[in-house]
This record gives C-alpha cells, sequence and structure tokens, in this order.
C-alpha cells in the first residue's frame, strides 16, 4: 500500500553493476527528490554506529579495525559467504534503513517526487509503499563486466551476491517500468524521461 500522501514515491532497483545509481542520478536531474537506501546503511557502518554492538555480536569483533572504525569489507565478506549472518544482517538492518528513509519523505515538500534507490525494493516488500517501481536492466554478462571494471569485487563475490537477491526476470516481472541500460547514460536518459512523463501523465489524473 503506499503511503498516503500527495507526494509521488517511485522505488528503483535492479541486479548488481545494472546501473541504479546512474539511474537514481538521472531522475534527480528530471526533478526528483533522490534517496537512496544503500547511503542510509552506510551511516550505520560509521565508527559512531548506533548499531555497532549488533554488528559485533553478528560478525565478531574483527570487523572492527584498531582505530574503532567498521570494515564494510569484512562485513561483506561474512555476509555473502554465510547465509545466517546475511540473514541476521538484513533483519537487523532494513526496519532502521526504512525508518530514515520514511522519515526523509515525510520532510519533502507537497507534491514532491521521490526516487528511491532500493536493491532488495521487493525481497523487502519496500514495493509496497511504492506509487510506482522501476527495474534497471542489464544481461547479466554485461552486469560483470561493469562490476569488474570499476574493481573491488571478484567474479566468486559478485556470483554470491547476485545469487543472494531475486532474479532479475522476476524482478522485471512485478516492475511498473523497466529500462535497459546496454548503452550509454544518455540511452538510459532517453528511457527515464519517458517514464517521468508517464507518471507524471498518471498522477495528474
Amino acid at each position: 500500500m503506499a503511503l498516503a500522501s500527495n507526494k509521488t514515491l517511485i522505488g528503483i532497483t535492479g541486479s548488481i553493476g545494472s546501473g541504479k545509481s546512474t539511474a537514481l542520478s538521472i531522475f534527480g536531474e528530471l526533478g526528483a527528490v533522490t534517496i537512496s537506501s544503500d547511503v542510509i546503511a552506510r551511516k550505520f557502518t560509521e565508527p559512531d554506529s548506533p548499531i555497532k554492538e549488533e554488528l559485533v555480536s553478528i560478525f565478531g569483533t574483527s570487523i572492527i579495525g584498531k582505530d574503532g572504525t567498521i570494515d564494510r569489507a569484512k562485513i561483506a565478506a561474512f555476509a555473502f559467504t554465510d547465509a545466517n549472518k546475511l540473514q541476521a544482517l538484513n533483519e537487523l538492518l532494513h526496519p532502521i534503513v526504512r525508518k530514515e528513509f520514511l522519515k526523509f519523505f515525510h520532510e519533502q515538500k507537497e507534491g514532491s517526487i521521490v526516487a528511491w534507490e532500493v536493491p532488495l525494493l521487493f525481497e523487502t516488500d519496500a514495493h509496497t509503499i511504492c506509487d510506482f517501481t522501476v527495474t534497471v536492466s542489464l544481461p547479466k554478462d554485461q552486469n560483470w563486466e561493469r562490476v569488474r571494471a570499476r574493481g573491488g569485487m571478484d567474479k566468486a563475490d559478485f556470483e554470491r551476491r547476485t545469487a543472494s537477491q531475486m532474479d532479475i526476470e522476476k524482478k522485471k516481472s512485478l516492475s511498473d517500468f523497466v529500462v535497459t541500460n546496454d548503452t550509454d547514460r544518455e540511452g538510459l536518459k532517453e528511457q527515464i524521461v519517458i517514464i517521468i512523463k508517464e507518471i507524471q501523465k498518471r498522477i495528474q489524473k
């Protein structure tokens, strides 16, 4: 059930490396207010994280560096090789990230279009509070090429993370709109312009 307000919420998802963040930035260029669940989640792995103790209880003290910082890479390595740890992390993070997002959403002015990037949009039922959903799609081999090019993840890690998410075809089937990010930024923007126009047309009815 979409949030009761005269603001419009667009949930954006896709597979790893598909270009969700690029799509989000384009929605911003086209007038939407933008926010990313990943960016919110990072706040909770800062040195002064209010959930540091809970993270240590799940992953152990090795995730804390000598300077007190939380090693996000170690958390990811543990989580994506242990289904129980991944589930525990998701159960810890998703409710507080949702709470932070809702606070942000309610602070926006009436009539706003808010674009919200959520990697696990359907897996966490976040789509149920959205007015519209968009999946950014890319063939899996191209996903990997883009992830590999930006570095920081090997093929096995990519495969594990991809396997932990809903199949992209299922995401596409559940979405109101699908964009294919297989050309360049301008090609992606052309598709998003069409989506924005269609959404504006629907909300004006």
